[in-house]
Protein backbone atom coordinates (compact mmCIF):
# COMPACT_ATOMS: atom_id res chain seq x y z
CA UNK A 1 0.00 0.00 0.00
CA UNK A 2 1.25 3.72 -0.83
CA UNK A 3 2.14 6.20 1.64
CA UNK A 4 -0.32 8.91 1.82
CA UNK A 5 1.32 12.41 0.13
CA UNK A 6 -1.04 14.80 2.27
CA UNK A 7 1.84 16.24 4.50
CA UNK A 8 4.68 15.38 2.24
CA UNK A 9 6.54 18.36 2.82
CA UNK A 10 6.13 18.40 6.96
CA UNK A 11 7.61 14.55 6.66
CA UNK A 12 10.82 15.45 4.84
CA UNK A 13 14.28 15.71 6.94
CA UNK A 14 16.77 18.42 6.53
CA UNK A 15 18.92 15.57 4.91
CA UNK A 16 16.11 14.34 2.62
CA UNK A 17 14.71 17.68 1.80
CA UNK A 18 18.82 17.69 0.59
CA UNK A 19 18.39 14.81 -1.57
CA UNK A 20 15.37 15.31 -3.10
CA UNK A 21 15.88 19.26 -3.68
CA UNK A 22 19.49 19.17 -4.70
CA UNK A 23 22.08 20.90 -2.87
CA UNK A 24 21.79 24.25 -3.99
CA UNK A 25 18.18 24.64 -2.80
CA UNK A 26 16.61 28.11 -3.62
CA UNK A 27 17.62 29.46 0.64
CA UNK A 28 21.46 28.30 0.10
CA UNK A 29 21.65 29.80 -3.55
CA UNK A 30 24.28 32.32 -3.76
CA UNK A 31 26.61 33.74 -6.58
CA UNK A 32 29.60 31.67 -7.28
CA UNK A 33 32.42 33.90 -7.89
CA UNK A 34 34.94 32.61 -10.43
CA UNK A 35 37.89 34.00 -11.04
CA UNK A 36 38.94 34.26 -14.55
CA UNK A 37 42.30 36.56 -14.61
CA UNK A 38 44.23 33.93 -15.12
CA UNK A 39 42.25 32.56 -18.37
CA UNK A 40 43.60 34.10 -22.10
CA UNK A 41 40.71 33.58 -24.71
CA UNK A 42 41.66 33.93 -28.34
CA UNK A 43 38.44 34.85 -30.60
CA UNK A 44 38.56 33.77 -34.47
CA UNK A 45 35.55 35.84 -35.77
CA UNK A 46 35.00 37.15 -39.60
CA UNK A 47 31.82 39.13 -38.92
CA UNK A 48 32.66 42.10 -37.51
CA UNK A 49 29.59 42.42 -35.79
CA UNK A 50 29.26 39.00 -34.78
CA UNK A 51 33.54 39.03 -33.56
CA UNK A 52 32.53 42.34 -31.31
CA UNK A 53 29.16 41.10 -29.90
CA UNK A 54 31.19 37.43 -28.60
CA UNK A 55 33.75 39.97 -27.44
CA UNK A 56 31.65 41.98 -25.13
CA UNK A 57 29.58 38.93 -23.91
CA UNK A 58 32.18 36.57 -22.76
CA UNK A 59 34.12 39.81 -21.34
CA UNK A 60 31.12 40.67 -19.62
CA UNK A 61 30.31 37.35 -18.52
CA UNK A 62 34.68 35.95 -17.53
CA UNK A 63 35.54 38.96 -15.84
CA UNK A 64 39.00 39.74 -15.44
CA UNK A 65 40.05 37.31 -18.54
CA UNK A 66 42.74 38.54 -21.27
CA UNK A 67 40.53 38.41 -24.65
CA UNK A 68 41.80 39.04 -28.13
CA UNK A 69 39.54 38.53 -31.06
CA UNK A 70 40.72 38.46 -34.43
CA UNK A 71 38.85 38.48 -37.68
CA UNK A 72 40.77 36.26 -40.41
CA UNK A 73 42.50 32.73 -40.05
CA UNK A 74 46.33 34.63 -40.48
CA UNK A 75 45.73 36.54 -37.63
CA UNK A 76 44.62 33.88 -35.33
CA UNK A 77 47.24 31.76 -36.09
CA UNK A 78 49.79 34.49 -35.94
CA UNK A 79 48.15 34.81 -32.11
CA UNK A 80 49.14 30.77 -31.36
CA UNK A 81 52.25 31.33 -32.68
CA UNK A 82 53.36 34.17 -30.52
CA UNK A 83 51.66 34.16 -27.37
CA UNK A 84 50.00 31.60 -24.98
CA UNK A 85 46.14 31.02 -24.66
CA UNK A 86 43.91 28.68 -22.65
CA UNK A 87 40.72 28.90 -24.78
CA UNK A 88 40.06 29.35 -28.32
CA UNK A 89 36.55 30.26 -29.52
CA UNK A 90 35.32 29.95 -33.06
CA UNK A 91 31.80 29.62 -34.42
CA UNK A 92 31.61 26.06 -36.45
CA UNK A 93 28.47 27.49 -38.36
CA UNK A 94 30.78 30.05 -40.51
CA UNK A 95 32.09 28.10 -43.76
CA UNK A 96 35.25 26.48 -43.71
CA UNK A 97 36.12 27.10 -40.05
CA UNK A 98 35.94 23.42 -38.62
CA UNK A 99 38.31 21.91 -41.20
CA UNK A 100 40.60 25.32 -41.08
CA UNK A 101 44.09 25.09 -40.08
CA UNK A 102 43.77 27.09 -37.61
CA UNK A 103 41.57 24.33 -35.95
CA UNK A 104 44.13 21.58 -36.55
CA UNK A 105 46.56 23.74 -34.82
CA UNK A 106 44.39 24.88 -31.92
CA UNK A 107 43.15 21.24 -31.33
CA UNK A 108 47.04 20.64 -30.80
CA UNK A 109 47.55 23.18 -28.58
CA UNK A 110 48.86 22.19 -25.41
CA UNK A 111 46.73 22.64 -22.08
CA UNK A 112 44.22 24.42 -24.23
CA UNK A 113 40.05 23.60 -24.59
CA UNK A 114 38.32 24.83 -28.18
CA UNK A 115 35.06 26.36 -27.60
CA UNK A 116 32.18 26.17 -30.29
CA UNK A 117 29.65 28.67 -30.00
CA UNK A 118 26.90 30.31 -32.25
CA UNK A 119 27.93 34.03 -32.39
CA UNK A 120 25.24 35.42 -34.62
CA UNK A 121 22.30 35.28 -31.65
CA UNK A 122 24.49 36.42 -29.19
CA UNK A 123 23.41 40.02 -27.68
CA UNK A 124 24.45 41.32 -24.07
CA UNK A 125 20.70 41.89 -23.01
CA UNK A 126 19.77 38.01 -23.55
CA UNK A 127 23.12 37.14 -22.28
CA UNK A 128 22.57 38.49 -19.15
CA UNK A 129 19.63 36.46 -18.14
CA UNK A 130 20.80 33.86 -15.48
CA UNK A 131 19.66 30.46 -17.37
CA UNK A 132 22.03 31.70 -20.60
CA UNK A 133 24.67 33.04 -19.07
CA UNK A 134 25.17 29.63 -16.42
CA UNK A 135 25.13 27.57 -19.61
CA UNK A 136 27.06 30.03 -22.07
CA UNK A 137 29.87 29.87 -18.49
CA UNK A 138 30.00 26.47 -18.20
CA UNK A 139 31.51 26.18 -21.42
CA UNK A 140 34.74 28.12 -20.08
CA UNK A 141 34.53 26.14 -16.37
CA UNK A 142 35.69 22.86 -18.25
CA UNK A 143 39.04 21.48 -16.69
CA UNK A 144 41.50 21.86 -19.45
CA UNK A 145 43.94 19.34 -20.18
CA UNK A 146 46.62 18.94 -17.80
CA UNK A 147 48.95 16.66 -20.00
CA UNK A 148 49.03 17.08 -24.04
CA UNK A 149 49.71 13.98 -25.81
CA UNK A 150 51.41 14.24 -28.80
CA UNK A 151 51.72 12.38 -31.94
Amino acid sequence: MAKELDNFDDELDEESEKDFLGEESAENQAPIVRDYTTRRILIWEENDTNRNACLEVLSDLLVGATFKAVKTEEEAIAEIENDDWDTFVVDFYTEGVSASDFIKRANNYPGSILVAISMGPLTLPDERDPSRTELLRRLFDMERPAAQIHG
